[in-house]
């Protein structure tokens, strides 16, 4: 750290402004993998339907003339 008392307060304000962008980024990074975990949910279960209807369709009497 800068050995003059402005040097040292200026490293200071910098390194708090940077330890917040660092704290932001990593909530957002946070929030962005359980967005993703979410939709990778979401379209594991849309796949699960899709699988249901075609057993169901496959079952129905229109499907055996």
């Amino acid at each position: 750290m800068p050995e003059d008392p402005i040097g040292q307060e200026m490293a200071r304000i910098l390194n708090e402004k940077l330890q917040r962008v660092i704290d932001r980024q990593t909530e957002h990074t946070v929030a962005l993998a359980n967005h993703t975990a979410s939709l990778d949910r979401l379209e594991k279960g849309q796949e699960e339907l899709k699988d249901l209807l075609r057993q169901l369709l496959d079952r129905s009497p229109d499907n055996h003339r």
